[in-house]
């Protein structure tokens, strides 16, 4: 009697290992993200092997992921929930949490764009330096630095919660942006980065041009699917196929090859431990994650998700749940295969993936007994030859076509997961992660895995927050007083990308440039942070610490005076007038015909310039320089602090200096002679009046 319960209860508890029904009514879905574009390099961390693989369009994302675009890297994500997420380059962000009212999200560095476009979810977006709360119907750019961070709003009003101080900033669409670092709030222009927001506003005409496709499609899909309506369009009709004893809408794909099948045109990768599908085709991500594929009438249809039964639409009763892939897994010698189920047979996973028709596989799998048999769709296995599994991207090549469903059920052994027996060497395979074959030349350096492992702990805990409590906290806060007088630098951030061999080399021996986040990760300025527009080439500054250079003046143009510590050193100048400066008055202009005359200079009076006939004499105070003036233009007083500048009349003139006084300037003819003549210099007589005289 002890030896049969003894085994009762043995075969209990290995029943209870093996496997655990998931019902959707009793455990919540998993929240899955995806890549939906990508330009350049788009990065994931792959913890097992602490190793990166790159990421292609269509790849799934979710809580404990962290992505690394590259130098010239720029992805679009969305999450079910109705967050979008674009990011620029050399950006780290990873994957706090996602639920379905909730997606926080971690941004260690780079530029971030984040939409709420649902109706009920917020977004938390948090940095070194504190955190965004993103309402719904709002967007807004988060730059984040290794020095500071910047918050725009781009639409609607999002709070920032500095984590130094715990105040909340609240930032509206059109006001100055918030700056932050360790210890201050100050604000910021506002201003986005012009190749940054050009790149968003090609991905909104994008999405406008493909609402305008949506057709039928809509009204079949559940509301966070419906962006996805054109590809069902664009790739297939919907038709009115009899199963069940009902007539049902069906979606059936029209731009595909003859003979084509479900889990054909793509690969399968390891991700979070199960087997998950990477599409080929342009409609595949939906109908491969979503909803079933059935089998009638020779040809493969799709059943979409529905969140509740609605009376009268003619749809299948199919939950709505992200699956990795609805297959289940045989093997025989050298080949492996799957079978695509139908919509009510269970598929098996190590993770919960919601569904009412799903099994969580937590022990010795070798013991769970299934049915090759019992599937419907065994005759329509896909097998391709083991080595294959992981190396293409397209099993249509090397599937093996010359097999039926008696072979398949009488020599093929059925798993519920891929394990060691399915696929050899399976666990020590790195193959098993990658996305695509295409190899990575460039990775993120290791430093940036500090961050990553940092917020480990806090994923691990599966903490639960429900939106409301987070806004009701935020909304608590105390608003923080913006500090305008404060300097904060804008972010920067170093470029970790670096070639792949060099991700475990010390940082000294790399030279890692530091990039300014803002004007499009162009290097940053070592020593003025602040940007310095250059003066015009033709008309450098002079620099303040060598006031005695003297730039000598050209033909036409007055000189320079020369200054008294090194007049020596001469440099050509530019064809401008510099000003007189007030330590030599002595220069004189002579007055032309109808101009005043410069007040005179007691200072020198013994030198005399003769006069010419008809010609007023020079006068004497003021011997010492004289300019000829042009006629009609009158003479510019001096100044006594800035004499005022002087413009030569005739470039073959040029002035004299005043140390030699012994040089004079004649006057023209038919011009005045200057009014003051010295006492000892006598008049000229006109010889009319001398032949007036003889005649008397």
């Amino acid at each position: 009697m002890k030896k049969w319960m003894k085994w009762m209860v043995c075969c209990f508890l290995a029943t209870l290992a093996i496997v655990s029904q998931a019902s959707a009514a009793n455990a919540p879905a998993i929240i899955v993200g995806r890549v939906y574009y990508i330009e350049g390099d788009l990065l994931r961390y792959v913890p097992e092997e602490k190793d990166w693989v790159n990421m292609v369009k269509d790849a799934p994302f979710g809580t404990e992921d962290a992505l690394f675009s590259g130098k010239q890297g720029m992805a679009e994500m969305i999450i079910p929930n109705g967050t979008w997420i674009r990011v620029g380059n050399s950006t780290q962000i990873q994957f706090i949490a996602l639920d379905t009212n909730l997606s926080e999200i971690d941004l260690a560095q780079g530029v971030s764009r984040f939409y709420n476009k649902g109706s009920k979810a917020v977004i938390k977006a948090t940095s070194p330096y504190g955190y965004v709360m993103a309402y719904p119907g709002t967007v807004f750019d988060f730059y984040a630095g290794e020095n500071s961070v910047e918050v725009i709003a781009v639409k609607g009003t999002v709070s920032f919660v500095h984590a130094a101080t715990n105040a909340r900033y609240d930032v509206a669409t059109g006001s100055p942006s918030i700056l932050a670092d360790s210890q201050q709030v100050s604000s910021g222009d506002g201003t986005f980065d012009p190749d940054w927001n050009r790149w968003n506003r090609d991905r909104e005409n994008f999405w406008v041009a493909k609402a305008r496709v949506r057709g039928r499609s809509i009204e079949y899909l559940p509301l966070s699917l419906q962006d996805e309506a054109y590809a069902l369009e664009e790739n297939g009709r919907w038709e009115s196929v009899p199963y069940e004893g009902s007539s049902r809408r069906f979606w059936r794909p029209t731009a595909v090859a003859a003979g084509w099948s479900p889990f054909t045109a793509g690969r399968w990768t390891d991700w979070n431990g199960d087997q998950v599908w990477i599409p080929a085709e342009p409609f595949g991500y939906v109908t491969h994650h979503y909803g079933n594929w059935i089998y009638t009438r020779n040809s493969w249809y799709w059943a979409p998700p529905v969140v509740r039964v609605r009376v009268g639409l003619p749809l299948l009763d199919i939950g709505f749940f992200w699956s990795p892939g609805r297959v289940s897994w045989i093997s025989h010698d050298t080949h492996v295969g799957w079978v695509p189920l139908a919509p009510r047979e269970t598929y098996y996973s190590h993770r919960n993936w919601g569904g009412p028709h799903q099994a969580v596989v937590t022990g010795n799998i070798s013991r769970t007994n299934i049915n090759v048999g019992k599937y419907a769709y065994a005759g329509h296995a896909v097998v391709v030859p083991r080595d294959n599994f992981y190396r293409v991207n397209n099993y249509r090549n090397v599937r093996v076509t010359n097999i039926n469903a008696t072979t398949i059920v009488n020599n093929y052994r059925a798993a519920p997961v891929v394990n060691n027996t399915v696929i050899n060497n399976y666990t020590t395979n790195k193959q098993r992660h990658n996305f695509t074959n295409i190899a990575t030349k460039e990775k993120p350096h290791n430093t940036v895995i500090n961050r990553i492992e940092k917020n480990a702990p806090a994923i691990q805990k599966g903490r639960k927050v429900n939106a409301v409590v987070i806004q009701k906290q935020v909304k608590r806060l105390k608003p923080g007083k913006v500090n305008r007088e404060a300097r904060i630098e804008a972010p920067k951030s170093t470029n970790y990308i670096v070639p792949a061999k060099d991700v475990n080399r010390p940082k000294p021996e790399i030279k890692l440039q530091q990039r300014e986040i803002k004007n499009g990760g162009k290097p940053a300025q070592p020593v003025r942070p602040e940007r310095v527009i250059p003066a015009k080439p033709v008309r450098p500054d002079k620099p303040a610490n060598r006031p005695e250079r003297v730039v000598p003046v050209k033909s036409g143009q007055q000189e320079r005076p020369s200054q008294p510590v090194r007049p020596e050193r001469v440099i050509p100048a530019k064809p401008v007038r510099p000003d007189k400066p007030a330590n030599r008055p002595e220069r004189v202009v002579p007055v032309k015909a109808n101009q005043q005359e410069r007040p005179s200079q007691p200072v020198r009076p013994e030198r005399v310039i003769p006069a010419k006939p008809a010609r007023p004499d020079k006068p004497a105070n003021r011997p010492e320089r004289v300019v000829p003036v042009k006629s009609g233009q009158q003479e510019r007083p001096s100044q006594p602090a800035r004499p005022a500048r002087v413009i030569p009349v005739k470039p073959a003139r040029p002035d004299q200096p005043a140390n030699r006084p012994a040089r004079v300037v004649p006057v023209k003819p038919n011009q005045p002679e200057k009014l003051r003549q010295p006492a000892d210099k006598k008049k000229i007589k006109p010889p009319e009046k001398d032949l007036e005289k003889q005649k008397e």
